[in-house]
């Protein structure tokens, strides 16, 4: 404790000016406070809102350099604020933002989902949509599997997804050979579905094989991500004097969409 107040002590007197200088030579800086009674809103567009309720009447927006008052509107549920050509809607910890056309007073475009509290999770497509897996009904088999197989190069790309999801880039990039993980610190969130390897085939004395893989979850400035593609695995063929790790498979790189 009593260091403590020594170092507290020397961090006051330094900035204290020194006696006899003009004051115009002492530089003081201002630390920016955000705009009190604001709530913060992060949104899908990467677009922050910031909200003040005033009563149960109005509501202040704050969007980019804009700053709109908002008076309450007819609802069925949660609170609806309109006007400057905006609507806020809120509901909970979420809020939805959407413009409003020249003489509507329920906007019709698509609103923009935002929040101020954790993140809703972001849903991958279904087999068989648009950005999916393949719609493969075919039963998983769940027989044993061999490291050096198809299936064995699919367990390696879901152990390289399950460690990126858990925030462990290192120990992924140990699954890859030629290429590097991506960078978790862009990300809120960051998953994948892994589907059935195809074939296995052989070229220039080495193995592939590729796994689809679907991706998705949330950048940290809000947007939400959906990517599909392949994993394409490598590993060398049975020839004479290849190394253990030289016969495992490897991610030697991921192609998305």
């Amino acid at each position: 404790m009593r260091a403590l107040l020594i170092l507290s002590a020397l961090a006051v007197a330094a900035c204290q000016p020194k006696a006899g200088a003009p004051e115009e030579d002492v530089e003081v800086s201002r630390v920016i406070l955000p705009e009190p009674d604001y709530t913060r809103y992060t949104c899908e567009d990467g677009q922050s809102t910031q909200v003040k309720y005033v009563g149960q009447d109005q509501a202040t927006v704050s969007l980019g350099q804009r700053t709109l008052h908002l008076k309450r509107a007819v609802s069925a549920s949660g609170a609806r604020y309109t006007g400057g050509g905006l609507q806020w809607w809120s509901k909970g910890d979420q809020g939805f933002r959407a413009p409003l056309k020249p003489g509507e007073d329920v906007a019709s475009a698509t609103p923009v989902l935002c929040w101020s509290g954790d993140p809703p999770p972001v849903q991958p497509p279904e087999p068989g949509a648009p950005g999916g897996l393949p719609d493969d009904r075919t039963p998983i088999s769940e027989a044993p599997f061999t490291p050096d197989s198809a299936q064995g190069a699919a367990n390696v790309v879901q152990t390289f997804y399950a460690h990126l999801s858990a925030g462990k880039a290192g120990e992924a990039s140990k699954l890859m050979r030629g290429a590097s993980p991506p960078d978790l610190d862009s990300y809120w969130s960051y998953q994948a579905l892994v589907g059935a390897p195809g074939e296995i085939e052989g070229a220039a004395g080495s193995l592939f094989v590729r796994v689809p893989v679907v991706i998705y979850g949330r950048l940290r400035t809000g947007q939400p991500i959906h990517q599909s593609g392949d994993a394409v695995l490598r590993r060398s063929n049975d020839v004479p004097g290849a190394t253990a790790e030289q016969r495992a498979w490897r991610i030697e790189r991921i192609e998305l969409r």
